[in-house]
């Protein structure tokens, strides 16, 4: 055996080591996808379980993806027998609350949850979730204001509820000095996203989501939204009376719309099997990023290293969904860059 090929079958044996260790950072990240809160009367066991088949519900639509998914069978079965999912729970008083609002808190099975989507051909959406820039411009009846990243508003708080329910990463601009110089209240409620664009830069976020709430003097809301995410733009507008039901309508309108973009199921109720290409792979280091990577995703159900040559690695692999899903999963993160070419399937291990 020469020496190329000794180095070869080294490589080799190293990327199946590194592909059969736990991937705790992705495991823990995705862990609160499972976890739900709901306000409780009392703590009898009647009470626990009424509310514990709610939370199941809540991380039913937030994993899926839709609301949809309670007409399924999966889900009519998951939800017949919620307890038989919790694996911990426990009552709080919710902070600074008057008078005090007590809260049951519920961590279900994930894996069973999965298993349980997934090997019914249902779409599943997992921890691959893009960061959201949220720029928000609100008039309500004569004060106008850019809902910021510590302000404290009504606002503010009912679309940070919204988005956590869904399982949705948020964020709110600071609104500082460098933020005002760049935007202002007119061009976000105008729509010139060109300025919008401009100063999201800063935040490096992977989707943005820009919207108007305007209250009228009877009372009522009104909204439009607009969301940009891998360069492609989605509208839409709400109303409500009630500024919680539109916030929450807002939110799950976004998280429908990535969801539609970024959950994964099985074709025909089977996994997939495609060949990847990843170059720019210098180092031990980087072989063990990346495969700790590709294991973690949602879309992938094995991994194998097949052919090492220099600093390029060709993968088999076993998929939920198709290629053009593991694309767009992977172009929402910091690990895979897609390359542009005439071969599908080639990426490019950013550093």
């Amino acid at each position: 055996m020469d020496k190329y090929q000794q180095s070869r079958t080294l490589l080799c044996a190293l990327l199946g080591l590194l592909l059969m260790l736990p991937v705790a950072g992705e495991q823990a990240a995705a862990q609160d996808l499972f976890d739900a809160e709901v306000v409780v009367p009392n703590q009898t066991s009647g009470v626990r379980t009424r509310a514990t088949r709610t939370a199941l519900e809540e991380v039913l639509v937030r994993v899926a993806g839709q609301d949809a998914v309670l007409q399924t069978a999966p889900a009519k079965q998951m939800l017949k027998k919620p307890d038989a999912l919790v694996q911990q729970y426990r009552y709080f008083n919710e902070p600074d609350s008057e008078p005090p609002l007590l809260k049951l808190w519920v961590r279900f099975d994930g894996n069973a949850i999965r298993k349980s989507l997934q090997q019914q051909g249902q779409a599943y959406w997992g921890n691959e979730r893009p960061d959201t820039l949220v720029w928000l411009a609100v008039e309500d009846r004569g004060k106008r204001y850019v809902v910021s990243a510590d302000d404290g508003t009504d606002v503010h708080q009912q679309i940070a509820l919204a988005a956590k329910q869904r399982g949705l990463p948020i964020v709110f601009p600071l609104m500082d000095l460098e933020d005002q110089s760049k935007v202002r209240f007119s061009d976000i409620w105008g729509g010139f996203f060109e300025n919008v664009t401009a100063a999201s830069r800063r935040y490096n976020p992977q989707a943005v989501l820009v919207g108007r709430l305007n209250r009228s003097p009877s009372g009522g809301w009104s909204s439009r939204w607009h969301l940009e995410v891998a360069g492609r733009p989605s509208a839409w507008s709400d109303s409500s009376q009630q500024l919680n039901t539109l916030s929450q309508k807002g939110i799950d309108d976004t998280a429908d719309l990535l969801a539609s973009r970024f959950a994964v199921a099985r074709t025909g109720g089977t996994a997939n099997s495609v060949s990847i290409s990843v170059s720019g792979v210098d180092s031990l280091n980087d072989y063990a990023r990346l495969s700790a990577y590709l294991k973690g995703l949602t879309a992938v159900v094995d991994v194998q290293a097949e052919r090492v040559a220099g600093a390029e690695i060709d993968y088999a692999l076993q998929l939920n969904g198709s290629l053009d899903d593991l694309t767009r999963t992977v172009s929402i993160g910091t690990v895979l860059e897609p390359i542009i070419s005439e071969t599908p399937g080639q990426f490019r291990l950013r550093q």
